[in-house]
């Protein structure tokens, strides 16, 4: 079938070496956010579907720092997906190999994935059936997916088939549950894929048509101009750790020498920079980073 080789889309899961990144943490507009109602509950039906280059999936990952003491946070896609430096990891790197296991943890790191979806139901959202958005996947997701097109021997033995969750035509949709699970953390563990088959499209070149028109170029992740550079990154440790602060309040306590003896030169009250709300970060969780987001956008 061309480009888009469903046959052989378990050895492309298998690979797992794809990368992502972008810029500093905005809300984008092209991923898709699955609702939540008044009890931490929802639920969308999807398929996943691959780029227009064929691509299914590429690996990424994002900074998700909090600070403790100030909850301070910081979500940012690393540029360590793609071989760069990233002074978040470096700072987690010293911390570590210092022994400081729990400081460490302060600059933590998570592994995402990101496809292209199409919306096929959203009870909460209906102006999204129909559209395609990108979904930023939690480890949780993407195991599923996983699992989904490579069934283990033994679920085969009881009668488990291959599902075809990237294929448009002849494939399988993706439930996506959400909920506020046991341990208070937000968790996608009972999503799982339809067992029947269906078509998202008539034909293949329908697809091909809606894809390039408007679907996401997953290569376009791989660029480092999509990654926030060191600098900015730099700053924004600076930031996050509080040592910008502590610059600041050192500069605005000493003035500056007077050009004119016997005089203090009158110096311009800083403007306060606006931060966000703070952020308590959950201890754990394997969808922790999906809860960080969430509060932040609210």
């Amino acid at each position: 079938m061309g480009k888009y080789d469903w046959d052989n889309l378990a050895q492309n899961l298998q690979k797992d070496a794809l990368t992502d990144g972008k810029k500093t943490y905005e809300v984008d507009e092209r991923f898709y956010k699955l609702a939540r109602n008044e009890n931490d509950t929802g639920g969308a039906l999807v398929r996943l579907l691959p780029d227009p280059e064929g691509v299914m999936f590429v690996k990424m990952t994002k900074i998700s720092a909090n600070s403790g003491k100030d909850k301070r946070f910081c979500s940012d896609w690393s540029p360590t997906s793609i071989g760069l430096p990233d002074p978040f990891n470096e700072r987690w790197s010293q911390e570590w190999n210092a022994g400081n296991k729990e400081e460490a943890k302060r600059f933590g790191r998570s592994i995402r994935y990101v496809s292209n979806i199409k919306i096929i139901k959203d009870p909460a959202n209906p102006e999204n059936e129909g559209k395609i958005f990108l979904l930023d996947m939690s480890k949780t997701i993407f195991d599923k997916v996983k699992d989904a097109a490579n069934p283990s021997p033994e679920e085969i033995a009881l009668g488990a088939t291959a599902k075809q969750v990237y294929d448009p035509v002849d494939g399988n949709s993706f439930l996506m549950k959400v909920k506020r699970g046991s341990n208070n953390f937000i968790t996608y563990e009972d999503s799982k894929f339809d067992e029947k088959e269906s078509s998202v499209y008539k034909t293949e070149a329908e697809f091909e048509t809606d894809i390039t028109a408007n679907g996401h170029v997953l290569g376009d992740f791989l660029k480092p101009e999509f990654f926030p550079t060191y600098a900015e990154l730099e700053d924004k440790l600076l930031w996050y750790t509080g040592d910008k602060d502590e610059q600041r309040a050192k500069e605005n306590a000493t003035p500056a020498p007077s050009a004119t003896p016997g005089l203090v030169e009158a110096k311009a009250t800083p403007t306060p920079v606006k931060e966000t709300a703070p952020v308590t970060a959950p201890a754990g969780g394997e969808d922790e980073l999906d809860d960080f987001l969430a509060e932040l956008e609210a």
